[in-house]
């Protein structure tokens, strides 16, 4: 029966939390550089080396400038969009006013230019998404425990009494689950017992057993 199949290998929170990292990472240094862009940023003028205007009608508008060699000695081109007046004024002037990081030239804002809240919309939809995913996990995780109802006190296993976790059929519906202590419940504990997670409902019976500590307990299929 489905309920007696070996559970399904459970993701490492580790990973879930590698992923967030990597999934925020790029916002979160954003956020750094305009912090730090706005405490300890430059104001200079760049030097327009190139500029872009859409078609008649449109609404693009992109200039591309060098920084001077004392902040940038590679000479980078670097670009931003910008509003039609503060294009209108850079191509009329070939100046190009911007704040910079002296020690990070990629770490820029020009005046008039254009930001776009397209980061954060894609960060928030992606951890929206794990969100899902981790709700997921867990309703599954639940889901694929084995419901058992316990037929003794759930019993500290002893060092020497065998192996710390096992699921041994003992006939009759009937099984002797051992294994660590994962979870306690006000009626119920939840037992790590090697090949799957057991669900082992005390009624009379006391747990005498404490959180991640070895125990064992003969049990009974749940109704």
């Amino acid at each position: 029966m489905d309920d007696l199949m070996p559970r399904r290998r459970r993701v490492s929170g580790w990973v879930l939390v590698a992923l967030a990292i990597l999934i925020n990472l790029p916002v979160a240094t954003s956020t750094y550089l305009d912090w730090r862009l706005s405490r300890s940023g430059v104001d200079v003028e760049a030097v327009l080396v190139d500029s872009q205007a859409a078609g008649e009608g449109g609404d693009g508008y992109a200039l591309a400038f060098t920084f001077d060699p004392d902040i940038d000695p590679e000479q980078t081109v670097w670009t931003a969009p910008v509003t039609e007046a503060a294009f209108d004024r850079a191509v009329r002037s070939e100046v190009v006013r911007a704040r910079v990081l002296p020690d990070r030239p990629s770490a820029y804002e020009v005046e008039g230019e254009v930001t776009s809240g397209l980061g954060w919309l894609v960060t928030g939809f992606a951890d929206a998404c794990l969100l899902a995913m981790v709700l997921l996990l867990r309703r599954g995780g639940q889901e694929r425990l084995l419901q058992l109802v316990a037929l003794e006190d759930v019993q500290r296993h002893l060092p020497g009494a065998g192996p710390r976790t096992g699921f041994e059929d003992l006939g009759g519906e009937t099984y002797l689950v051992v294994g660590e202590i994962c979870r306690i419940e006000d009626d119920a504990v939840v037992v790590d017992a090697g090949e799957r997670r057991v669900r082992v409902r005390l009624g009379p019976y006391d747990n005498r057993v404490g959180y991640q500590q070895p125990g064992r307990v003969t049990a009974r299929l749940s109704d």
